[in-house]
């Protein structure tokens, strides 16, 4: 695997392929900027990656790291209902791949 694959989720920080992410993009509306899931990584412009795990998408919201990923204020109003949907799969997933990691030296993933 190389590291041009990889992707960093903006809840949790943890280097993930983007496989086991979510990528957000923004979206223009009448309201103002908001955060958006693109789960098919279709949508054009900046995006930023976040597991789809309930833990992953409060730390973004509450860090407000979507923020400064898309480099403006962005309503999350309603990005977490928006990923409910893939909450069961990938909440296990990431599970874990976090106990895989968990207690181990750096020198023994390589």
């Amino acid at each position: 695997m190389s590291t041009a694959s990889l992707r960093t989720c903006v809840g949790c920080r943890i280097v993930a392929p983007p496989d086991q992410l979510v990528r957000v993009t923004m979206e223009e509306t009448p309201h103002g900027p908001r955060a958006v899931a693109d789960p098919h990584r279709r949508l054009g412009g900046r995006g930023a990656w976040v597991h789809a795990t309930r833990q992953c998408v409060e730390q973004a919201i509450r860090r407000r790291a979507l923020n400064r990923s898309f480099r403006a204020a962005v309503s999350t109003d309603d990005l977490a209902e928006q990923l409910r949907v893939l909450l069961p799969a990938q909440e296990d997933e990431h599970k874990e791949s976090e106990s895989e990691d968990h207690g181990k030296p750096m020198s023994a993933g390589r």
